[in-house]
């Protein structure tokens, strides 16, 4: 579906990433500072298993990110609603990816009880934020949009789909 509906770059770009790269970043510093106050607040006393599945979480993020960039590239190229490839799945791959793959993987390899609330708080933090760009999409390509969101998940996939 083509739009006449004009949006910045920057929006079209990088929509809400920046502001929560930045909330996300600042709670990550924020637990991290919170584990060492504490002392390490280990989740294992020998956390290699924990790195290692850590370090292929965000491995699996890298290949999940790719993929989606690679396939947002029809909305960012040429105006049209993008629902395919990882987007079939979630509303937001990027965003999901994020909280699900990289975060996880990254509390893994601190190892921490503490920081295991990141992700958690995350979460809801990102849900609220990407309301903003699922108005401006609905805005943008209207009924489209509306079909497309009713069918898939915004961060978490829908395993049992309203029918058409």
């Amino acid at each position: 579906m083509e739009t006449s509906t004009s949006i910045s770059t920057y929006k079209r770009l990088f929509g809400i990433g920046p502001l929560a790269l930045l909330i996300s970043l600042f709670l990550l510093g924020l637990l991290w500072l919170l584990d060492r106050l504490f002392g390490p607040a280990a989740i294992l006393n020998q956390p290699k298993p924990f790195k290692l599945l850590g370090i292929a979480f965000i491995g699996v993020w890298i290949c999940w990110h790719s993929w989606a960039i690679k396939t947002i590239k029809e909305w960012w190229g040429r105006s049209r609603l993008c629902t395919s490839g990882p987007y079939r799945f979630v509303r937001h791959p990027m965003y999901a990816g994020g909280i699900f793959l990289a975060d996880v993987g990254v509390v893994l390899l601190l190892n921490s009880w503490i920081v295991l609330v990141w992700p958690i708080l995350i979460y809801p933090i990102w849900s609220v934020l990407v309301r903003r760009e699922e108005k401006l999409m609905e805005s943008v390509f209207g009924e489209a949009y509306k079909t497309y969101a009713s069918h898939t998940g915004r961060l978490v996939p829908r395993f049992f789909k309203k029918r058409l």
